[in-house]
């Protein structure tokens, strides 16, 4: 393990006590998004399944489709390449930079913007938005409400909006502090030395991490925090109704099945009344 006696930690005193809801890392920085890519852009991902039950959500061809933190565009370009126009947003300027290069070589033609789905105007009259992988749970219920809110506007009468979350597991449920390094950076430049707070909030249900990481070679350091909320049928509801939305289904998994009590994941389709 690499020496950290010369390291200067940050005062207790200047740290807020934690609370459920932090978001400090640097999404919109372009170094920052391109490493986050690299770190888990090669995780096992069913691309076909999910464009497969986008699609009965759009007209056969034709439809107008708006993709919500895209990423490097995958369900973007599925969904162009079988005869949609779709407009993919997401904070991160490397990965959108990515997924233009992606449609550029599939020639399809795909809108890709850099920008902020809780705030940013939306293209309007869209049969179908979409908000998936996960990421809906990264957000406080305040956030999520700007964010149906702003999707609202966006689609047309009776448009759809798909939401996917997953639930916490175990382990994200315990409090605890440990040190790892990492195999690939992320914080910096480098690999860094990472001390990791984690707290878990029962009554919001909220996974709280801090992580103080130290580049393992210039010994720069900053402390970054991130939540992830497990959101319930219910939560979804009360987002829905206070944004005009209907929730019109549930499912436990991109092919279909009904959602059980041990499944992971919960998949919701919400229609504009």
């Amino acid at each position: 393990m690499k020496d950290i006696s010369n390291i200067t930690t940050p005062s207790l005193a200047n740290i807020a006590r934690p609370a459920p809801f932090e978001l400090t890392l640097p999404y919109g920085d372009f170094r920052f998004s391109q490493r986050l890519y690299e770190v888990i852009h090669d995780w096992g991902i069913p691309t076909e399944m999910e464009v497969t039950y986008l699609k009965r959500y759009l007209p056969p061809t034709g439809g107008k489709a708006l993709d919500l933190a895209c990423g490097a565009g995958r369900h973007s370009v599925g969904l162009a390449l079988t005869g949609h126009t779709v407009t993919g947003i997401d904070i991160g300027g490397f990965t959108i930079d990515l997924a233009r290069l992606h449609a550029q070589s599939h020639n399809v033609a795909v809108d890709f913007r850099v920008g902020d789905i809780r705030s940013m105007p939306l293209p309007s009259e869209c049969d179908l938005a979409f908000f998936i992988c996960g990421q809906m749970t990264h957000l406080s219920p305040e956030d999520n409400q700007a964010v149906f809110k702003n999707v609202f506007r966006a689609l047309r009468n009776d448009g759809a909006f798909i939401i996917h979350l997953e639930k916490l597991e175990p382990e994200d449920r315990l409090n605890r502090t440990f040190w790892y390094r990492e195999i690939k950076p992320l914080y910096f430049e480098n690999p860094s030395l990472v001390h990791r707070e984690q707290y878990y909030f029962p009554t919001e249900q909220v996974k709280l991490i801090r992580d103080f990481a130290i580049d393992s070679v210039t010994k720069a350091s900053a402390l970054f925090g991130y939540s992830e909320k497990e959101y319930t049928p219910d939560d979804i509801e009360r987002l829905a109704a206070r944004s005009g939305f209907k929730v019109i289904s549930h499912h436990g998994y991109y092919d279909g099945a009904p959602p059980r009590a041990d499944s992971r994941n919960g998949i919701f389709v919400l229609k504009k009344r």
